[in-house]
């Protein structure tokens, strides 16, 4: 019999490996592999997700947010949105990908791309490249109903809208650099639209409901499985989506085939098949007892991420060992944060992220020009966080 560690070892191999294909689908057979080789009941360990309410209820949710995307994108709304609030050109090229980014859609950078390309066609390729992908994904941060920060809020027992507020320093500090590295020297125009802040607010209305409802629904309800009223306020915001939209729910189904609705369930249901799996075998307790210091895992979440073009997959893996080592939960917030902007730096500047892959060829340039000009407000903020994290070890 292998050893669980290595057999662990093995696992992440061959997810690193195939983690440019579906990561779904990938997931799913290195947990079913993973459970063969450590003598895992695959059907306990399944059982044990299936009746899990919270789990289901995340799988619904993620479920519906491509979809709300996907009206936001087909209708036009978002597209309205940013061009109703008529903003300057620096603005403009900064929030045009980050609004574009709330949309989890499929290819969603191809969105943003034509736009910035009308707004400043002089503008060197690759910095556009930068800017759409780094843009894209400010808002991303802190957005509550995103996926990342949602299995975040569930693996550590840290609530959503603590890890929300916490985040918006590095919000701010994401900001700051990408302004001040890709934008400062952006010539400026005149406004081509007329300003219409009810219009904005009229279409920015199912974007911010679900969090909304979410929100108060944890907040009054704490007793009810949280995920219920993610799942309620995102129900709410299909309705209204539709309703502003002028768009029939059989539209929903033309949404569903182009995005693969199938594989962001899965997703759900993989991932926390393979923690199931990965916590029975022990393997947790193995790694922890190697006492990692948390530097360490900071740089292994940049390399994770960077490595698997993903965010909750190296979560899934890190804090679980995290939790295990230091015999602790919930999760401590500020070593959350350190671990989750690390990994979301790493994901960010990766080839095999699709927002750069996709924004790389719209742009009709390559990986090598473009990392030269992104990695630079990626690995200052990298640095800083660095920085900021001797600081405070140093006094804590």
């Amino acid at each position: 019999m292998i050893p669980a560690w290595l057999s662990f070892i093995l696992i992440i191999l061959l997810i690193l490996i195939f983690s440019k294909y579906e990561l779904s689908i990938i997931l799913t057979i290195a947990a079913f592999i993973f459970a063969i080789l450590t003598q895992i009941d695959i059907f306990d360990s399944l059982f044990s997700i299936f009746i899990d309410l919270s789990i289901i209820f995340l799988a619904i949710a993620v479920t519906l947010i491509p979809i709300l995307g996907g009206i936001m994108e087909e209708s036009g709304l978002m597209l309205e949105l940013v061009q109703k609030m008529n903003l300057s050109k620096k603005l403009s090229v900064m929030m045009i990908p980050a609004f574009f980014g709330l949309l989890p859609v499929a290819g969603g950078a191809l969105m943003s791309a034509p736009i910035l390309e009308q707004i400043d066609t002089e503008l060197d390729v690759n910095k556009k490249v930068a800017i759409n992908v780094w843009f894209r994904h400010v808002l991303i941060l802190i957005y509550p109903i995103s996926s990342a920060m949602i299995v975040a809020s569930v693996l550590t027992g840290i609530s959503l809208y603590l890890i929300f507020v916490a985040l918006l320093p590095p919000f701010l500090l994401m900001v700051f650099i990408g302004y001040y590295t890709l934008i400062r020297k952006v010539e400026s125009y005149e406004e081509e639209f007329s300003r219409d802040l009810k219009r904005v607010f009229h279409n920015f209305l199912p974007i911010i409901i679900a969090p909304l409802i979410d929100f108060f629904g944890r907040t009054l309800f704490p007793q009810i499985v949280p995920e219920i009223f993610l799942v309620i306020g995102l129900f709410i915001s299909l309705i209204i989506g539709l309703k502003f939209s002028n768009m029939k729910i059989k539209d929903i189904n033309k949404i569903a085939k182009k995005m693969k609705l199938w594989r962001f369930p899965l997703l759900i249901f993989a991932m926390f098949w393979f923690l199931e799996i990965f916590i029975r075998s022990g393997v947790a307790n193995e790694i922890g007892s190697l006492n990692l210091s948390f530097f360490l895992f900071i740089l292994i979440g940049f390399f994770l991420g960077f490595a698997t073009g993903r965010i909750q997959l190296p979560l899934s893996i890190l804090i679980p060992i995290y939790l295990v080592q230091y015999a602790i939960f919930p999760m401590p917030l500020m070593e959350l944060i350190f671990l989750y902007c690390s990994i979301f730096l790493g994901y960010l500047i990766t080839p095999i992220h699709p927002c750069v892959a996709y924004s790389t060829n719209y742009y009709k340039t390559n990986y090598k020009k473009v990392i030269k000009i992104l990695s630079i407000p990626a690995f200052l903020c990298f640095g800083l966080l660095i920085l900021i994290y001797s600081i405070v070890f140093f006094f804590y």
